[in-house]
C-alpha cells in the first residue's frame, strides 16, 4: 500500500494541498471575521479543513476549484499533482497519464511531456487515430 504524501498547491500555501495520491484538501486554519453578535468586533473563527470535491469534465478529466481572498478558480488535479511531485527539468508543457485512464491521477501514473510525445502516446494506445 502506498502511503499519501501531502505538499502545499503553490500560490495556495496555508490554504489547499495535494497529495501523490491525486487527492486535494483544503487545510485547517483560523480565520478572522466580523462577529455575526456584533458587526464591530473581529472573531477567529476555525474552518476546517476538508477534502475538496471534483467532477469529471467532458473530455474526462478530474477539475477542483481552489479559493483564495475571494478569488475562485478551476484547476485540472493531474495538473496539480505533477506540478508539486514531478521535477520538469526540460519544461515540458502537458502532462500525460501513462496508463490512458484519465481520472488515475497518483503520481506514478504521470509524466511531463511535449505536445508530439502526448500525440504519439495517444495514437500509440489507439486513444486517436492518425491518418497519413
Amino acid at each position: 500500500m502506498q502511503t499519501e504524501i501531502w505538499k502545499p498547491v503553490s500560490g495556495y500555501n496555508g490554504y489547499y494541498e495535494v497529495s501523490n495520491l491525486g487527492r486535494v484538501r483544503s487545510i485547517t486554519r483560523k480565520i478572522e471575521r466580523a462577529d455575526p453578535k456584533d458587526i464591530t468586533k473581529k472573531r477567529l473563527f476555525t474552518y476546517k479543513g476538508k477534502l475538496v470535491p471534483f467532477w469529471i469534465t467532458k473530455k474526462g478529466y478530474c477539475r477542483c476549484s481552489l479559493n483564495i481572498g475571494g478569488n475562485k478558480k478551476n484547476h485540472l488535479v493531474h495538473q496539480l499533482v505533477a506540478k508539486e511531485f514531478i521535477i520538469n527539468e526540460n519544461n515540458k508543457p502537458q502532462v500525460n497519464h501513462k496508463n490512458c485512464v484519465k481520472t488515475d491521477n497518483n503520481v506514478y501514473n504521470l509524466e511531463w511531456v511535449t505536445n508530439g510525445e502526448n500525440f504519439k502516446h495517444a495514437v500509440d494506445n489507439n486513444l486517436m487515430h492518425y491518418q497519413k
